[in-house]
Parts: C-alpha cells; sequence; structure tokens
C-alpha cells in the first residue's frame, strides 16, 4: 500500500510540474521565424577549361532573344489536302472507333523483322527441309 502512494503522489507530482511549465511565455519567443533565415549565396564560378567567347558570335548576349517570333509564318486553318484515303484505308475504316476487345489492337513490333538468336543451331532439332513460313 506504501508503494503505491508513493508511485501516485510521484505520478501526481510531475503533472502538477509539466502543467505548471506547460503554458511558458518564453517557449512562444524562441519560434523560428523562417523570414529571418540568411541564405548565403556563393558564387562559384564553373571553370570549363576553355574560353568560350571563341565559340560565340561577336557580341554574343545570353540574356538577348535573337529569335523574332513575329517573322514565323503559320499555317491557314482552312488548309485543305486535296487526298483521297479511302483507297488506301480498309472498307468500313474508322479511326475514331474505340476498340472493343483486346484481340482488336494490332501491335507492331519495331523489331519484328530482325531474326532471333536463339545461340544454338535449331536444324539439329528439325526435320530435314522444314520450313516455318509454309502453309
Amino acid at each position: 500500500m506504501n508503494k503505491k502512494v508513493i508511485l501516485l503522489s510521484f505520478t501526481t507530482g510531475l503533472l502538477f510540474v509539466s502543467g505548471i511549465f506547460a503554458n511558458d511565455s518564453k517557449r512562444d519567443e524562441d519560434n523560428l521565424d523562417i523570414s529571418s533565415i540568411v541564405y548565403i549565396e556563393d558564387d562559384m564560378e564553373v571553370e570549363l577549361g576553355f574560353d568560350t567567347s571563341d565559340y560565340l558570335p561577336e557580341g554574343f548576349n545570353a540574356h538577348e532573344f535573337y529569335f523574332d517570333f513575329a517573322g514565323v509564318s503559320y499555317l491557314e486553318d482552312d488548309v485543305i489536302i486535296d487526298l483521297d484515303t479511302k483507297q488506301y484505308l480498309p472498307k468500313g475504316f474508322d479511326a475514331y472507333a474505340y476498340p472493343s476487345d483486346v484481340q482488336s489492337i494490332n501491335y507492331i513490333d519495331v523489331v519484328e523483322d530482325a531474326p532471333i538468336e536463339l545461340g544454338f543451331d535449331t536444324s539439329d532439332y528439325l526435320p530435314s527441309g522444314f520450313n516455318a513460313f509454309s502453309k
């Protein structure tokens, strides 16, 4: 019983002391203001090992725009290309059709024509005169 009373009074004392210091006004003044941090910028020059002025035009200014956007001529919206694509496309072709199933999606492999290297001679394992592309 005596242990419980001592433990209870010690715990109560700790809670009381922490409650006293919970509203410490000094802590509010010590809060860090981010705008008060001074950033020291390191102006380090990069040495490329050669003089870049030898490779740039005379009077070159990296901060000046040398391209005139007003000089670019744009195509008008009403340009009509007279080309009948129906002769080059399958019958009933719709470029905006949504594929209905996975089989209707055509995958084109970029390296489809490249031969497959298996690392061994397949003629040893196939019958004589075998042609994989014959029907």
